[in-house]
């Protein structure tokens, strides 16, 4: 799913992800980072540490063609190339995971 737009917020602690209809998503840094999809993290996907990153920050977001983006974070990390199908169903995990 392609998003209409992708905000940092002033804090740098997370994405807002705008689509269609009003819908969006909030993505917090800590969590884009556990589940960063580069290849040093594949093996982490299934079960990602996220409080193991809740001090890092997004320093940078950069377009990918038209399929994706990079995310640069404060612990230097920045080899990740999230699509856009990826971003959506992680950030479908992330609003499933915060529960009733």
């Amino acid at each position: 799913m392609i998003p209409n737009s992708i905000k940092l917020s002033i804090d740098k602690k997370s994405l807002q992800i705008a689509y269609n209809k009003g819908s969006f998503l909030i993505l917090s840094s800590s969590f884009l980072r556990a589940y960063t999809p580069s290849a040093e993290n594949k093996k982490n996907l299934d079960s990602p540490n996220i409080e193991k990153f809740s001090g890092v920050l997004i320093k940078k977001i950069e377009k990918v063609g038209n399929y994706a983006v990079r995310i640069s974070f404060s612990d230097g990390h920045d080899t990740g190339i999230y699509s856009w199908d990826f971003l959506y169903e992680i950030g479908l995990k992330s609003q499933t995971s915060l529960g009733p």
